[in-house]
């Protein structure tokens, strides 16, 4: 009587085992495009598939535990990556969303160790009370349940869990790369306004001298003046390619007339508003065959309305929406869905951005805020400004 109980409960426990690595191995594409994630899934999938086929072949002491170490192993990665996140590069200790899928996974899996303890156990019970065939049959219904629900993160806001957000960037350090993702997991703040005030371009009034700044109140000015020293003194360890480097930033765009090339921090975007911390350097790469050099800052801020910044109402905040990266490289902008972009993709309508021109020897003659600067549009012989930084051409 014996027997026969745990030559039944080697078949199931082998079944709930297939089953589960079938779920895993629906579920390894939906996870597969960010680091590590993916063929961890893919190779929790293919383990428990093969140990679920082995033992049906050949059941052993041995193999039963070894189905589970597997299958306990599985189950205890699901456990943290819901609870402390697993420390898998891309991840950073991301917790995971509990889904439906992942539930079936992991109950199938815990289903598959009590069976296959139960087939080594020396007690003898009624084998009337369990039946092969019976269990097999919720395996497979429970697989097909897992394999056919949709995996969804919430496509209303189109935020997703870190690990599917994008690729992992190998351009840049480790830290700035998982900081990139994370502002494309995030969904935007909740009430968010950005409208680009863009004209050709995404900064700001664009290719026109801005109105002269308002005037400011004493208390405005003092303020300002201290601000500014900040960002003057903070600019004087960032004026070369290699010191931006050195602190963190890599570029992420080619030169932009009349602006520069960006070169991104990405751990400092989204953070508070601080004039000595800014989250991107200008730089100015048309320099007569010199090396690049520092023109200006520019601010980063997640705010659902136009953020506070310099003292004074002269800041002139602006947004992009809709940014594929590739590799940490912006390509292309106003991209209405997260799908459409190949690799990561930023909402951005909460990301407020802020030029400000604070580097000695280098004042733009049309503001301390102004969206562009007039000496820095490859300026051609009797050609006006406005057209030396127009890239269409008009």
């Amino acid at each position: 009587m014996a027997e026969a109980l745990h030559h039944q409960r080697f078949i199931s426990a082998a079944a709930f085992s297939i089953a589960a690595g079938a779920v895993h191995a629906a579920a390894a594409g939906a996870h597969g495009r960010v680091g590590l994630l993916g063929p961890l899934i893919g190779l929790t999938a293919v383990a428990q598939l093969t140990w679920g086929l082995f033992i049906l072949v050949k059941p052993t002491y041995w193999g039963m535990l070894a189905g589970v170490a597997i299958n306990g192993v599985a189950l205890l990665a699901w456990a943290t990556s819901r609870t402390i996140g697993l420390p898998l590069a891309g991840s950073a200790g991301e917790v995971q969303p509990v889904g439906v899928q992942d539930v079936v996974a992991a109950g199938l899996a815990l289903a598959a160790i009590v069976l296959a303890l139960g087939s080594i156990s020396q007690r003898s019970v009624n084998s009337a009370t369990f039946n092969a065939t019976a269990t097999t049959t919720v395996a497979v219904s429970l697989a097909l349940i897992g394999i056919l629900m949709p995996h969804d993160h919430g496509a209303a806001n189109q935020s997703v869990p870190i690990l599917e957000a994008g690729q992992l960037s190998t351009r840049l350090p480790q830290d700035e790369a998982i900081a990139l993702l994370g502002l494309s997991a995030r969904p935007p703040l909740s009430g968010a306004q950005g409208h680009s005030h863009d004209h050709g371009g995404g900064h700001g009034i664009g290719f026109q001298e801005p109105p002269p700044p308002k005037a400011l109140t004493e208390a405005e000015q003092t303020s300002l003046d201290q601000q500014w020293a900040a960002a003057v003194a903070a600019s004087q360890n960032l004026m070369t390619v290699e010191q931006a480097t050195a602190a963190g930033y890599r570029q992420a765009g080619t030169e932009v007339p009349g602006v520069g090339s960006h070169w991104v921090k990405w751990s400092l975007v989204d953070k508070p508003f601080d004039p000595a911390q800014p989250s991107m350097l200008l730089f100015y790469e048309f320099t007569n065959g010199k090396p690049p050099q520092l023109a200006g800052f520019s601010y980063w801020v997640a705010s659902a309305e136009v953020p506070e910044g310099f003292a004074g109402p002269n800041d002139s905040w602006h947004v992009h929406t809709g940014m594929c990266f590739i590799d940490g490289w912006l390509r292309f902008q106003n991209v209405a869905q997260r799908g459409e972009c190949a690799d990561t993709w930023i909402d951005g309508s909460d990301l407020w951005m802020l030029h400000a021109w604070p580097v000695p020897g280098l004042e733009n003659r049309w503001g301390q805020f102004a969206d562009m600067n007039p000496d820095m549009c490859m300026r051609r012989p009797n050609t006006p400004d406005i057209l030396s930084c127009n890239p269409a051409g008009i």
